[in-house]
């Protein structure tokens, strides 16, 4: 990666910063986070859906209606029952954290051979590799993960990678490229 590309050293830092005060926070009050997650989920579902809704509305002809209509009335509803319901839409969003974790892993193990150059750059492959195993210890305990998995399996996963950013960062501030 070349350096007009990489973020900055500076950027890197603060980013890894707030992240790791988000971790703590989680990690604090799992519950609360949980809680968080799916009203937002949930409202932003909704939201999504009114949206979509009203815009389905002021197509042009039925056929331009149809699908924005059918869409912003699955979202609505959606959203409508995650807030009802919150410990069923919990359930899902642990599913949904689980391919998240799963995703995030490769993909942070792959992003972090772009930073091999830096000292440092092995710390995202690490965070990566938690990323994949906080993902298998979702998949081991579901249902039943949804209880404790989003507070402080998404507080582990901020610290990580707040962490990792960190390192990154004052490598990336302060020390010029290796020669591989």
């Amino acid at each position: 990666m070349g350096d007009k590309t990489a973020p900055s050293g500076r950027r890197l830092l603060v980013m890894g910063f707030i992240a790791v005060a988000l971790g703590v926070i989680a990690i604090a009050a799992p519950a609360v986070a949980a809680g968080t997650v799916v009203i937002i989920v949930g409202l932003t579902m909704l939201v999504a859906g009114i949206t979509q809704l009203v815009e389905g509305f002021r197509g042009e002809s039925w056929r331009h209606r149809m699908i924005p209509v059918i869409l912003g009335l699955i979202g609505s509803v959606s959203g409508v029952l995650v807030l009802a319901h919150p410990l069923l839409g919990l359930g899902f969003l642990t599913l949904l954290l689980l391919v998240f974790f799963v995703l995030e892993g490769f993909w942070k193990m792959f992003a972090s051979l772009k930073f091999r150059n830096y000292r440092g750059w092995i710390w995202m492959l690490l965070s990566g590799a938690l990323s994949l195993l906080l993902g298998l210890l979702i998949w081991n305990q579901w249902p039943l993960s949804g209880v404790w998995a989003i507070g402080i399996l998404v507080g582990i996963e901020l610290l990580s990678t707040g962490i990792s950013l960190v390192i990154l960062g004052s490598a990336v501030k302060g020390i010029s490229p290796r020669a591989i």
